[in-house]
């Protein structure tokens, strides 16, 4: 079983009191997380100190944040501290001072917190370098191959939004360059970690048309600042990167809706994010849905609610907390009833499962459980009380969740309606055939794509002999319905569903045939005549 305690520090005295089951508590099944709204080297090295003098042995991990979590409430300013102690399990803790070498130091940790039976790891980065969020991808895969069968959760440190400096520590210090991370093992010991997202894409898609790794230099042919600013405006976008956190670019990669915020602006116009774009990759812009907040904090509760919680952890990104304010508790609220819950927003958050590449998440809420029991009695948090979220939430909150509905459903007819004029704007009104514009583009792509594969490709052209003479002898009228009747012809002979058929313009076909050699292209194209011949 695992006994927390769960208090927001103001200073010694607060360490003075707690209860003397958990001063005698065994250090080295002791679990310490501080998450300190408080940046400063002074205080965070005091209390250090002070915790250690109190608890030798036990492992401790702290990270500065965006804003504090206890409970269902959010807080700032302040430092929380989470005391987890374990009857089984074992933890093991250890600081790596430098995150220019991501992989050395994924290895150096894993190195110091190994122990046989581990089962979850929590981790914490400095979130900023240079004022650009630092991108972890590395140091987490680094980490996931020395530990392949346990849970990953943590975040990356913040400092309350400054965007310059943050700190991760333990009990051997702290850095503002490194990551911390610890290491919780018992077979005894169910973990268990979920996610959720909540921001979708909105607007038309968008293309990556230059980009060098992480550094994007156009979007949709333009300068990304030009993008930004047409569809956001421009106070957005000369406040970049800061100002369009709640409007990330949305893309999905290996099924995973992802949210992606850019981090730095260039003096070039580039502009820098967290993940890595390729050129052909199409997005759109996203924003928070409210009215998904609630559904998928009561999802990740049910999911989590399978382990039977007896600590719970919530590691979020600073921008849920900006557009919720104090309607946070919406999403707060449905995982704090299952255990006793503290955390911390931050500025990218680390998730991993066992038999998966581990993630490295911006915009997301995640949860990590903890459970030593085998029955898993549920245990009420021990923080203060939690409001029912629906009759707490502001008229503000409920106003915007529907104002959320309006603009989803309007942009969802939208996108049907552009969809359906762009096929529209593709066929021939006459025949139903594709046309030149779709010709063209359909030629070029594959094309490209023979010229990939080695592959042959065919193209025949048709022109209806004395479609002149047949127009002026009987009229247009009979003529649009002989064009129509070829089109039909060209479908039945041409039933290929790769095959592409055109109305080229006036009384001329074309037809496109991938995958085709020149031998099969001509009998098809002479069984197409004696089919026109027979009409």
């Amino acid at each position: 079983m695992i006994r927390c305690l769960n208090i927001t520090f103001a200073n010694e005295a607060d360490l003075d009191a707690l209860p003397a089951w958990l001063k005698k508590h065994p250090g080295e099944r002791l679990l310490i997380q501080v998450f300190s709204g408080i940046i400063e080297d002074r205080a965070i090295s005091a209390l250090i100190t002070a915790l250690g003098q109190r608890f030798p042995g036990a492992a401790l991990i702290g990270t500065t944040t965006a804003g504090e979590i206890l409970g269902a409430q959010s807080q700032d300013n302040t430092i929380v501290i989470s005391f987890s102690a374990f009857e089984h399990a074992t933890v093991r803790a250890a600081l790596a001072s430098q995150n220019d070498d991501q992989t050395a130091a994924a290895t150096d940790l894993s190195t110091a917190i190994e122990q046989p039976d581990t089962r979850a790891i929590i981790t914490f980065g400095c979130g900023i370098k240079e004022g650009r969020t630092i991108f972890a991808e590395r140091f987490l895969n680094e980490l996931k191959r020395a530990f392949p069968d346990a849970i990953i959760s943590g975040g990356q440190a913040g400092d309350n939004g400054k965007g310059s400096r943050t700190l991760v520590f333990t009990a051997d210090g702290s850095t503002d360059s490194g990551f911390a991370a610890v290491s919780i093992a018992s077979q005894r010991l169910t973990a268990n970690n979920a996610y959720t997202l909540s921001w979708v894409p909105i607007g038309k898609k968008l293309t990556i048309t230059h980009a060098e790794g992480s550094r994007v230099y156009a979007i949709d042919g333009k300068p990304p600042y030009d993008i930004y600013s047409h569809y956001l405006g421009k106070e957005v976008a000369d406040g970049l990167p800061l100002s369009a956190a709640d409007f990330p670019l949305m893309i999905e990669r290996d099924g995973v809706l992802m949210a992606i915020h850019a981090t730095g602006v260039n003096p070039d116009g580039s502009f820098n994010y967290i993940h890595h774009f390729h050129a052909g990759e199409q997005l759109r812009f996203g924003y928070c849905h409210a009215g998904l907040l609630a559904i998928g904090a009561a999802e990740m509760r049910d999911t989590l609610s399978a382990s039977q919680a007896e600590a719970m952890f919530i590691y979020s990104c600073v921008s849920r907390k900006w557009i919720l304010g104090t309607d946070i508790l919406v999403e707060l609220a449905p995982v704090a009833e299952l255990a006793p819950t503290t955390g911390f927003f931050c500025y990218g958050e680390y998730y991993g499962r066992p038999g998966t590449p581990p993630l490295f998440l911006s915009q997301t809420l995640t949860a990590l459980s903890l459970s030593e029991s085998a029955q898993g009695e549920t245990r009420q948090s021990s923080a203060p009380g939690n409001p029912d979220a629906k009759s707490s939430t502001s008229r503000q909150f409920r106003t915007m969740s529907v104002l959320h509905r309006l603009v989803e459903t309007a942009a969802r007819e939208i996108e049907s309606i552009n969809t359906e004029l762009a096929s529209l704007a593709r066929k021939d009104s006459l025949t139903g055939l594709f046309n030149r514009r779709a010709f063209d583009e359909h030629l070029e792509r594959e094309l490209r794509r023979a010229s990939r594969s080695l592959s042959p490709i065919s193209l025949i052209f048709l022109d209806v002999d004395y479609f002149k003479n047949y127009n002026d002898a009987h009229g247009h009228i009979a003529g649009d319905g002989c064009l129509r009747c070829i089109g039909r012809a060209l479908q039945n002979v041409a039933q290929r569903a790769s095959d592409l058929i055109v109305r080229y313009g006036g009384e001329e076909f074309a037809i496109i045939l991938p995958d085709t050699q020149f031998k099969a292209a001509l009998q098809l194209a002479e069984d197409i005549r004696a089919h026109v011949e027979r009409l």
